[in-house]
């Protein structure tokens, strides 16, 4: 599809052509077929054990439109914000196929969005960062079954946790029809807020203000009113949560998402013993890191490259700092983050200082000047007819050699020591930023 639509702006009319082509459609048709027979999956790779491997689950996934803002921009800054988190805190992204499966249901729209996503991840797709796992699975009548039920558990268990999370609501115009907006401190993605929007009933509008916030009693009246569509918003979340994590499983990773509502989900299913996912899965979250706040997809996989002696280093501190705590309550896994990562970033300043002394001229200059005097001593010695003073230089010489040699590799391995310590990998992105700009 990206070799369809080469280039980097295109528009929903390039695309609706493109799929108005019956040639052209038979022809995706034919290699989504043969891809899904074909295509080596995450789940048909071998499974690597000392790395850490995560699946994106729907709120994380950037071609996903779950818990995201549909705007264009929204949709290529949250592609940047994926590459820049995920795909530098593990070794490798599973991300479920956008295409093969979803060729008879998805519209223009959603193609075109899939394609803008796909274009800021593509050096990510070529270097193996990201890869696909299927977007489907044939189950047996009773795994189904089994499924089924859990997904039924987890909507009625995550309508319950929306009820008591203080839901607000405000009727605003579209154009010229009016909607209603929830909020839910559960409508989170990566810090940012998205709330859920539907069509305002006669009833709502006679009972709402326009662009006036209700809270409390007046708030859950509205929710009441409008439960059938908000469960099925909970059930559409809950059945991400289940084949998320029976795919993560498939795949032999660690289910990850960026959601509080999903979070929410996946510990219902925890708590079952259901599903996959690790016991402390849930705790992790992406530390804001200003020096990779910044960073394009492209910029994202130059840190993994210059910085790969650090990234191991890196991503054990992330693991060991968030997914070691015992208290699960949402407040006490903040701070933590929120100290790790200051404890990067003072660590980064003080490896800034410690390379900055490898590299100064004193130091250059010693081993020069070990190197210059063991030359001045031969040129000395060669120009002397007298043996003793010859084998004396020749001596000396050696010694300065040695010693100027020892001087550089002692600095060398300092240097080696400092570049896989976790802060090299802030101290590199930072650098690529600054050098972009």
């Amino acid at each position: 599809m990206l070799d369809e639509f080469r280039g980097n702006q295109f528009v929903l009319a390039d695309v609706r052509k493109r799929l108005s082509d019956r040639s052209f459609v038979k022809d995706f048709f034919d290699q989504c077929c043969a891809g899904i027979s074909t295509f080596k999956y995450a789940d048909r790779l071998r499974a690597r054990p000392s790395k850490f491997d995560i699946y994106a689950g729907s709120g994380l996934n950037p071609l996903s439109s779950a818990g995201k803002c549909q705007e264009p921009q929204c949709v290529i800054n949250y592609a940047h914000h994926f590459a820049r988190t995920a795909c530098l805190y593990s070794d490798r992204v599973v991300i479920p196929d956008p295409f093969s499966f979803t060729y008879i249901e998805a519209t223009a729209g959603e193609v075109l969005w899939s394609l803008n996503v796909l274009k800021v991840l593509k050096p990510l797709l070529e270097a193996g960062v990201i890869v696909f796992s299927p977007a489907a699975y044939l189950s047996c009548p009773n795994c189904a079954k089994v499924m089924e039920s859990e997904r039924e558990q987890v909507t009625s268990r995550l309508w319950q946790e929306f009820t008591h999370s203080s839901p607000d609501v405000f009727r605003y115009k579209d154009g010229r029809r009016w909607r209603l907006s929830f909020g839910s401190p559960l409508f989170m993605n990566s810090g940012v807020e998205f709330r859920f929007t539907t069509p305002a009933t006669r009833e709502a509008i006679a009972a709402t203000r326009p662009d006036t916030l209700l809270t409390g009693k007046s708030a859950m009246n509205l929710v009441r009113q409008y439960s059938n569509v908000l469960q099925e918003h909970c059930a559409q979340c809950a059945h991400d949560v289940v084949f998320d994590s029976f795919n993560g499983n498939r795949c032999n990773t660690t289910v990850v998402t960026s959601t509080p509502e999903e979070a929410a989900a996946y510990r219902l299913l925890d708590g079952r013993k259901v599903g996959s996912t690790l016991p402390d899965w849930s705790m992790l979250r992406t530390i804001q890191l200003p020096a990779l706040q910044h960073l394009t997809a492209s910029q994202a996989l130059q840190v993994r490259e210059e910085a790969q002696k650090a990234l191991p280093a890196f991503r054990a501190k992330v693991q060991r700092e968030l997914m070691s705590l015992k208290d699960v309550s949402d407040e006490a896994e903040e701070e933590r983050a929120l100290e790790a990562a200051a404890e990067l970033r003072i660590a980064a300043r003080e490896l800034q200082g410690q390379l900055a002394s490898l590299s100064l001229p004193s130091v250059r200059r010693r081993e020069k000047l070990f190197g210059g005097l063991a030359l001045a001593f031969e040129i000395v010695a060669l120009g002397t007819t007298n043996p003793s003073v010859t084998i004396a230089a020749v001596s000396t010489f050696a010694a300065l050699m040695i010693a100027a040699h020892k001087s550089q590799s002692d600095r060398q391995e300092k240097h080696e020591v400092l570049v896989h310590q976790p802060a090299y990998v802030l101290l590199t992105a930072e650098r690529i930023h600054e050098a972009s700009h």
